[in-house]
C-alpha cells in the first residue's frame, strides 16, 4: 500500500503543477479519488457481467 501511495504522490507531482511538498498535502485526497474510481469501475464491471449472464440464461431457457 505504501508503494501505491508513493507512486500516486510522485506521479501526481510529475503531471501537475504542484511541487513534491505541495503534492504531499494533496496525496490523501488523490488516494480517495483513486479508490473511488477503482470501486466504481469494479461495480460497473460486475453489473455488466451480471447482465450478460442473465441474458445468456434467459436465452437458454426460452429455447428449451
Amino acid at each position: 500500500m505504501a508503494i501505491v501511495v508513493l507512486l500516486v504522490w510522485l506521479v501526481g507531482a510529475a503531471v501537475t503543477k504542484y511541487t513534491l511538498e505541495q503534492m504531499a498535502y494533496v496525496t490523501p485526497i488523490a488516494m480517495v479519488v483513486v479508490g473511488v474510481t477503482i470501486g466504481l469501475v469494479l461495480l460497473w464491471v460486475k453489473i455488466v457481467l451480471d447482465a450478460l449472464h442473465r441474458r445468456r440464461d434467459a436465452r437458454g431457457q426460452s429455447q428449451t
